[in-house]
């Protein structure tokens, strides 16, 4: 490498960035900021980084917005040199507020003390939310195992250890008793099922596979009823998803969203 080269070298690359928040959700939504388009862009100098945010309106939730502009800065400020990081929220009713909140370090409850008396009620939002992506996640598989035949007490009696899975491949296996089935298209589905699941607590080495909210097992005779339930929560998150992704390409029209989720809402994150 010539030493040309050396001083032009980027100390911080965008695609680092770009892979450093490329899983931060947008926590009503469930679903990856970038994927939706939500990050108009990334612009770097030395080593100082800066993020560029965009949301549906102009009214979007305060507090949602502050999640998700504290959360870009947290993971980009993980990326190897950078020094720095500033997030701007553009075009929201409080965007000058939620981005100096952000880059200075204060929490929403500091920032906005009219909005919550204390932090824990946003984290309880949060973790609300991630519940519910949570249970549309094992809507899905739980969906996939009925159509291949599993009756609900099989998948009743299943536990954490039974399910496994290959990216690779993109399978899915889960253990029977005297057989194993594998499942194709699930491997991504089913790892992000579980990782959230014991992030969130719900499982639990050696426990029930399949959890309600509370990380309560499914009584017997109630997969019916919960898998109503199930259908609910992903319906919702599947209109919320749709109206403000229109939303967004609306209000910006060269914006380059993605559909998030394929009307069986199998979106593997």
């Amino acid at each position: 490498m010539s030493s040309q080269e050396v001083v032009d070298t980027p100390l911080v690359r965008p695609e680092q960035i770009w892979a450093a928040i490329a899983d931060v959700l947008d926590p009503e939504l469930d679903t990856p900021l970038v994927r939706l388009g939500f990050v108009d862009r990334i612009e770097i100098s030395g080593t100082e980084v800066g993020i560029f945010l965009k949301l549906p309106t102009f009214w979007c939730a305060p507090n949602f917005a502050y999640l998700m502009a504290a959360d870009l800065a947290e993971r980009a400020r993980t990326v190897p040199g950078v020094s720095s990081v500033q997030v701007q929220l553009l075009d929201h009713c409080a965007g000058e507020a939620i981005s100096a909140a952000v880059n200075n370090g204060l929490s929403f409850a500091a920032a906005f003390p009219d909005e919550v008396t204390t932090d824990s009620d946003l984290q309880e939002l949060r973790h609300t939310f991630l519940k519910k992506g949570f249970l549309r996640r094992q809507d899905l598989l739980l969906r996939r195992l009925l159509q291949a035949g599993l009756s609900g007490e099989v998948l009743r009696t299943r536990t954490l250890e039974d399910l496994s899975w290959d990216e690779a491949t993109e399978r899915a296996c889960l253990c029977l008793p005297g057989a194993t089935l594998q499942l194709a298209a699930l491997g991504k589905s089913a790892r992000a099922y579980v990782e959230r699941g014991k992030a969130l607590g719900l499982l639990r080495a050696g426990g029930p596979l399949f959890v309600d909210e509370q990380g309560e097992p499914i009584p017997a005779g109630d997969l019916q009823s919960f898998l109503r339930r199930l259908r609910s929560v992903r319906l919702s998150l599947l209109f919320n998803t749709a109206m403000c992704s229109a939303l967004f390409r609306t209000r910006y029209q060269h914006a380059s969203a993605e559909t998030a989720h394929n009307e069986e809402g199998e979106n593997p994150l």
